[in-house]
This record gives structure tokens, sequence and C-alpha cells, in this order.
């Protein structure tokens, strides 16, 4: 009797998961969850003080796990810095974009909605502010992208303001530069020193 080779099996080996869940969909949730660990203790202990450890313990996630996600304790800061700044980047374009507001309004409102972001959870103004100065040669040369990221949103508002004749005609990427420097001093200011105002005071006073 010949015998019958075994069918080479047409199917796709399954992917393991783990409570419904495939391994890319727990890789995200621990990233989701590192990031806001990252964000609760960088911006409530400070960088300095929040050692690999405590985040994952915060997250919930091993070390094993951080490690697949990060380089180390600086590049979970540059993934939170990041994530905050995009957050406050959707805010300012969504508020300049306003086109039923004039556009001299427009700009003094997005002032007032980034500032009243990063100070509603100081802890998202600690981390771009203050807890994100000096850690690095690299942190420092991303900070300085972001400056100039919002700087440029700025220069080009002020721009069409100028050509509406609102404000004069003149090159704005050097005042648009400070303006950004500035917001960065008032909530430094506000979150280390007794202003005397909440958040809403402290955005309403910045873009006046």
């Amino acid at each position: 009797m010949k015998e019958t080779e075994p069918k080479s099996s047409s199917r796709k080996p399954r992917r393991r998961v783990y409570r419904g869940l495939s391994a890319e969909q727990l890789r995200t949730q621990r990233y989701q969850r590192l990031i806001a660990a990252g964000t609760d203790l960088f911006g409530e202990r400070g960088y300095a003080a929040t050692p690999i450890e405590a985040v994952c313990s915060h997250a919930k996630v091993s070390t094993r796990h951080f490690y697949e996600q990060f380089e180390g304790r600086e590049s979970i800061l540059h993934a939170v810095h990041a994530e905050l700044v995009q957050r406050m980047d959707q805010i300012v374009r969504a508020s300049l974009s306003e086109t039923g507001t004039p556009l001299t309004q427009r700009v003094a409102d997005t002032i007032e909605a980034a500032v009243y972001f990063l100070l509603d959870d100081p802890r998202r103004g600690r981390i771009i502010c203050i807890e994100a100065v000096g850690v690095s040669e690299v942190m420092e040369k991303k900070r300085r992208e972001t400056t100039h990221q919002l700087a440029e949103i700025i220069r080009r508002y002020a721009e069409l303001m100028a050509e509406n004749g609102v404000i004069p005609a003149r090159d704005y990427h050097l005042p648009s530069v400070a303006l950004v420097g500035m917001f960065n001093e008032l909530i430094a200011e506000w979150l280390t020193e007794n202003t005397g105002l909440s958040a809403a005071e402290m955005a309403r006073e910045a873009k006046i």
C-alpha cells in the first residue's frame, strides 16, 4: 500500500493573543501607560528624581518591556515632551483656524488657549518649561526645534496681520522667537512662584 504524503497546511500561523489582544496591541498599551507614567512622575517629582524603576512601577510595566520601547530615561522624556508639544500644536492650529473670528482676536485667543493648556494641568507646563531644560545637548536641540516650530506659526500669522494693516510690515522671526521665550518664562513663574492667579487668570494675563 502506497503511503500518501501528509498535506502541507495552507493555514497561516495563528498570532498569539493575551486577553484578546495581539502582541502589537499589548505593546501599544504598554507604551501609552509608560508615557502616562512619565507625564505623572516627571511633572510631579521632577525628571532628576524619577528613576526608570519608578516609571515602570507606576505604569505596571516590567523593565524588560520598558527597554523594548525606550533606550533609557532621557528617551522617555523626549517622548513625553514630544507628545505634549504635539497636543499643544494641535490646540494652536485649531484656534488659529477659527474662521468665524477676526484675525487679531484669533491670535489673542490662541495665546490664551496654549498657556491654559500648560497650566490647567501643571505637570504639562513643568515638563515643557522646567524639567526638559538643561538635560542634555540632544534635549536642548529638541527644545530649540520646538521653540522655532511655535515661533514659525506666530510669524506666519504676524505676516497676515501686517498684510491686513494691523501691524507694521517687517521680518517677525525674532519677535516671534522672543514671544515664545516670554511665554515659557511666564509659565515657569506661575509654576515656581506665588503669582496669586489661577491657571485661567494667568492664561488671560498672557494674551493682554
